[in-house]
């Protein structure tokens, strides 16, 4: 019995975890857990190669997403907004670091795109963070890409209960750009 009390522990601190709401800020150490798994049509079939780039208004789904995470950029897949998807890019904002700066870290790399995707979201989207049914995820720099010279912090838009999205979410006035989610070469 004294060994099964720990398990429980465990298995009850698994459940709330997964569980958590993605509009609160994500505790370190997040699982892998992608909660658009559980819709069939959201699993790939083929793996298809990630996209180069990425601009406002594309749609794509993800090979793993956990909230409170920065969205893999090798995992990125474009699909037509027509159809059933995860995400839809709504801002690129380049940091403001100097290209030879040193890599601020993924916590830090996290903050920054918490404030920058939150200060996009209503401009682009038409309606204040805490008033829609949406959240939000970023694509950041991880040390390689940021070593390469990337400084984009990609936003994307998601059902808060990750639900899929068919069509745009963006706001008629959304400006676009776009940012490059491959290795720049020197």
């Amino acid at each position: 019995m004294s060994s099964l009390v720990p398990a429980l522990a465990l298995a009850t601190v698994l459940i709330l975890t997964a569980c958590s709401d993605s509009k609160s800020p994500a505790e370190a150490g997040s699982s892998a857990l992608n909660p658009f798994a559980t819709d069939a049509s959201s699993v790939l079939t083929e793996p298809a190669p990630p996209p180069a780039t990425l601009a406002v208004g594309d749609c794509f789904n993800t090979d793993q997403f956990a909230p409170g995470v920065s969205i893999d950029r090798h995992g990125v897949h474009l699909v037509a907004c027509t159809d059933p998807h995860q995400h839809e890019v709504y801002a690129i904002e380049g940091n403001s670091d100097p290209t030879g700066g040193p890599f601020p870290g993924d916590v830090a790399m996290s903050a920054i795109a918490d404030d920058v995707c939150l200060a996009d979201f209503e401009p682009a989207l038409g309606v204040g963070y805490r008033e829609s049914s949406l959240d939000f995820a970023a694509i950041t720099p991880d040390e390689a890409s940021w070593n390469a010279g990337d400084r984009a912090v990609i936003c994307a838009v998601h059902d808060a209960d990750f639900a899929e999205l068919t069509g745009t979410r963006l706001a008629a006035t959304t400006s676009t750009s776009s940012a490059s989610l491959a290795p720049k070469s020197g």
